[in-house]
């Protein structure tokens, strides 16, 4: 069975879909991947939808994963929805890692903090991951690092700025390097999100090994 990596987090708004839509675009170049929406709110399948030319992987609902992941896939991502404690449990037990957002904010330090609680007993291997970094304001993510260590939660070295091509490409459901402008130029931040991307999925790969 292809390796899981799920996508967790006990709320909303710290960008899970961003980063699971975004890594399995770019781990389909070169690999067969599955992303599975366990969200009842289907924000990764409405971005799927919208994808004109298709984003080359597959996006399946929670209700058909079953069948789905029983094809030869090479990875398969788990978008989960801001869930209680016992859903990420159970998520974490299926997972061959757990990427867990958080946004440079107290109130989601502290969930990811108790995230990690939980993740720490299950013995699942995980790695918090700051995103919405403003880069104007670096030392705020820095604390953040420092206050997360603190309750001794892994965190990659890899960090997602607050970019306005994340928003452009969630509407368009196109790969954040492909993100453009009203005008339809190609978004001055697409190029660099890309980079962040690219550099979170070799971690994240080094983490998995």
């Amino acid at each position: 069975m292809a390796p899981v990596l799920t996508i967790a987090g006990l709320k909303g708004g710290v960008g899970k879909t961003s980063c699971a839509t975004a890594l399995a675009c770019h781990w389909s170049a070169s690999r067969r991947v599955l992303l599975v929406d366990a969200d009842p709110n289907g924000s990764a399948l409405r971005w799927h939808a919208r994808s004109d030319a298709g984003p080359g992987f597959d996006c399946v609902p929670l209700a058909k994963a079953p069948q789905a992941m029983a094809k030869p896939w090479d990875l398969v991502l788990m978008d989960t929805a801001g869930g209680s404690r016992d859903e990420q449990r159970t998520y974490a037990e299926g997972s061959d890692f757990v990427l867990a957002p958080c946004q440079v904010a107290a109130g989601a330090i502290e969930q990811v903090a108790e995230l990690g609680g939980l993740l720490l007993q299950t013995g699942a291997r995980f790695a918090v991951l700051l995103t919405m970094v403003d880069e104007r304001r670096r030392q705020d993510a820095e604390k953040a690092r420092a206050v997360l260590e603190g309750f001794g939660l892994p965190v990659l070295s890899s960090q997602i700025s607050a970019l306005s091509c994340w928003p452009k490409a969630e509407a368009a459901g196109v790969a954040v390097r492909d993100a453009r402008t009203d005008s339809g130029r190609p978004d001055p931040g697409a190029a660099r999100a890309w980079q962040q991307v690219a550099a979170l999925a070799v971690e994240i790969e080094g983490a998995m090994a």
